[in-house]
C-alpha cells in the first residue's frame, strides 16, 4: 500500500481545495499511477476504437459499392445493412463495456486517492459487480441534463454540474439511483461555480490534449485515425476521471468530517 498523495508540508487528502490544486493534484496521481491507469482505459478503449473505426470505415466503402437507384428510389442491398447492423451491435457493446469502464477507472482512482494500488483485475472486478448501479445512473443523470437542455441551454448546465459527481458518489458511498444522485445534488449546493469551473478547465485541458494527438493524423486511413484516437482516449481519460473523484472528495471535505480512514472503510464497504 502506498502514502496517500499530499502537497509538501501540508495536510493529506482528502482535503478542501481551489481548481489549480485540484487539476495539479490530479495531474501527481496521474503520474504516480500512470501504469496502472492506462491499462485500465486500454483493455476497452483501444479494442472498441478501433473496431468502430473499422465498421465505420466499411459502411463507407460498402454505402458507395452497393447503393443504387431503381425508379428513382435508392436501394441498399442486404450486405451493407448486415454492416451497418453490425456496427450498431458494436456500439452497443462498446457502451456496455464504457460503462464497466466508468466503474472500474473511478473505483482505481478513488482507491489511489486513498492510499491503495488496485490492480487491473480488482478494477474490473468491481466495474462488472456495479455495472446495473453504474447503469441506472448513468441513464437518470442523462435524462435530467437532457430535459434541462430541452427546456433551455443554462438549466441543463446547472443540472449537470448539480449532478456531476453522481457516479462518484455511487462508487465510493455505495449509494444507488436517485440517492447517489441526490448526494450529488446536496454535495454541489452551495459550491456550484466552484464546481462547473473545475470540470470546465479539466474538459478544456483534456480536449486540448486530445486535439493535438489526434490532428496531425486526420488524414490517414482508418487504421491510423483509430489507433490514435484510441490512444488520445487512454492518455486523457484518467485525468478527467481524477479531476472527478478529487472535485468530490473536495466537496465533502467542504461539508464534513471526511477522513482517510472514512474513505478506505466506505470504499471496502462499497465493493462487498
Amino acid at each position: 500500500m502506498s502514502e496517500a498523495i499530499g502537497r509538501p508540508g501540508g495536510a493529506a487528502l482528502p482535503r478542501p481545495m481551489g481548481i489549480g490544486e485540484i487539476l495539479s493534484t490530479a495531474f501527481q496521481l496521474y503520474r504516480r499511477y500512470w501504469r496502472t491507469l492506462l491499462a485500465i482505459a486500454a483493455v476497452v478503449v483501444v479494442p472498441f476504437t478501433l473496431l468502430q473505426y473499422l465498421i465505420g470505415d466499411q459502411v463507407r466503402i460498402r454505402g458507395e459499392e452497393t447503393a443504387k437507384t431503381v425508379n428513382g428510389v435508392v436501394v441498399v442491398e442486404t450486405s451493407s445493412w448486415a454492416v451497418g447492423i453490425a456496427g450498431l451491435v458494436t456500439a452497443l457493446a462498446g457502451l456496455v463495456m464504457f460503462l464497466v469502464l466508468t466503474g472500474a477507472i473511478t473505483r482505481a482512482v478513488a482507491a489511489e486517492v486513498a492510499g491503495e494500488d488496485p490492480s487491473v483485475e480488482q478494477s474490473y472486478r468491481f466495474g462488472f459487480h456495479r455495472f446495473w448501479s453504474v447503469l441506472l445512473v448513468s441513464v437518470l443523470v442523462g435524462l435530467a441534463t437532457v430535459a434541462g437542455l430541452i427546456l433551455f441551454i443554462i438549466p441543463g448546465i446547472y443540472i449537470g454540474v448539480r449532478l456531476a459527481v453522481s457516479i462518484e458518489a455511487l462508487v465510493v458511498e455505495g449509494r444507488r439511483g436517485t440517492q447517489a444522485m441526490g448526494r450529488s445534488w446536496e454535495l454541489v449546493g452551495g459550491h456550484w461555480w466552484h464546481a462547473f469551473g473545475t470540470l470546465l478547465v479539466a474538459a478544456l485541458l483534456t480536449g486540448l490534449v486530445n486535439a493535438l494527438i489526434t490532428a496531425p493524423f486526420s488524414a490517414t486511413n482508418w487504421f491510423v485515425q483509430g489507433l490514435v484516437a484510441a490512444v488520445a482516449t487512454v492518455v486523457t481519460l484518467p485525468y478527467g476521471v481524477l479531476v472527478g473523484v478529487l472535485l468530490y472528495l473536495d466537496l465533502r471535505a467542504r461539508k464534513e468530517q471526511l477522513t482517510l480512514e472514512t474513505l478506505r472503510t466506505e470504499l471496502q464497504t462499497s465493493a462487498a
